[in-house]
């Protein structure tokens, strides 16, 4: 019987990788073959009017899209959110990748921001995969230098990525054995702020932290020897007590 117990964590080490916290990504790719299948995705193109169209969502209710909520928070009880076409000012929005929205920098003078965050709400149920495709834009600058350390933290995990100054974006994400329901997006530079042009996500358990079929044999063998092991301790006990 001791043995058995003994043996059980490891037959269930399968069901314990499906409780375990997010693994983070800096790869569109590798996020992806994690996923084991193409997630879903959209961008903001749908709420810009024109390449060099804007939208604020500068309020406690933010923009849902797609059953989405983005939320920015300055810090002081105020918001920021921005929606911008690609030509809206400068070089800054423009990496190739249509409309963007735009959450709130960590610190900012300018926009009075004292602890920025963009808050992301997923639909009901929650996500296992989520990623951002994202770059960042730099107060007062054109040109599109802007470029930081970002952080994604999902249920007191943190993943960061480096966005790249002037072409391309960068990507972070996660994969999870269990749904979540809410993510953190913040920058931790001051006047940075962080530019996300498109969001991937999936409702799929991660082939990569399902349990093997062998090792759900095994688990439900276990269980199985552990539950006649009972059985036959209670009889036993009984057959004493009528003795």
């Amino acid at each position: 019987m001791k043995r058995l117990f003994k043996l059980l964590p490891c037959l269930m080490v399968g069901s314990c990788a499906l409780s375990a916290g997010p693994i983070f990504y800096t790869s569109l790719t590798s996020f992806t073959t994690a996923v084991g299948t193409t997630p879903a995705s959209f961008g903001f193109d749908s709420i810009i009017s024109g390449s060099s169209g804007t939208g604020a969502y500068a309020t406690a209710s933010g923009l849902t899209l797609n059953d989405f909520q983005f939320v920015g928070t300055k810090g002081n009880g105020t918001y920021y959110l921005g929606a911008e076409g690609p030509l809206y000012y400068g070089a800054d929005y423009n990496r190739g990748t249509g409309s963007s929205i735009q959450g709130p920098g960590l610190i900012s003078s300018f926009y009075q921001i004292s602890n920025g965050q963009l808050t992301i709400t997923m639909p009901s149920g929650g996500v296992t995969a989520f990623g951002l495709q994202l770059w960042d834009v730099l107060t007062y600058d054109t040109t599109g230098a802007g470029t930081d350390t970002v952080d994604l933290t999902v249920n007191g995990s943190s993943g960061s990525v480096v966005t790249p100054a002037f072409t391309g974006t960068a990507f972070i994400g996660f994969t999870s054995s269990t749904p979540v329901t809410s993510v953190t997006l913040t920058g931790t530079t001051a006047e940075e702020f962080p530019t996300i042009s498109q969001v991937y996500y999936s409702t799929v358990i991660p082939a990569s932290t399902a349990p093997e079929p062998g090792t759900l044999v095994l688990m439900a063998g276990a269980f199985s020897a552990l539950v006649l092991s009972l059985r036959h301790k209670r009889n036993a006990g009984a057959d004493r007590h009528r003795a």
